[in-house]
């Protein structure tokens, strides 16, 4: 189901940009994490990967569009969104080779 919801996202957010509407896919894509994590909530209620990506998914549509300001420096700033979404990619494969 969260693959599903992600491809639905993604084919939304493109639809959007094509149609000249200003948002995107490059504006758009902290909800593709959402969908990723919502997705996986309702198949599985208590997988804690699911949670933390929806979470996590929150977090940057708040800190985005909406007064959510948090003084990072620039050093964690600059490697911490890909670091975290390593992360989430690990524990995604680890729930599903333990399953």
């Amino acid at each position: 189901m969260g693959l599903g919801l992600t491809l639905i996202a993604v084919g939304v957010l493109i639809f959007v940009e094509r149609m000249g509407m200003g948002y995107g896919l490059r504006e758009g894509w902290p909800w593709i994490i959402v969908a990723l994590g919502v997705g996986n909530i309702f198949r599985d209620t208590k997988s804690l990967p699911a949670w933390v990506t929806a979470i996590i998914g929150a977090l940057i549509l708040g800190s985005k569009y909406w007064s959510v300001n948090v003084s990072v420096p620039p050093t964690i700033k600059t490697y911490f969104l890909p670091g975290l979404l390593i992360v989430i990619g690990l524990l995604w494969m680890w729930k599903y080779t333990k399953d």
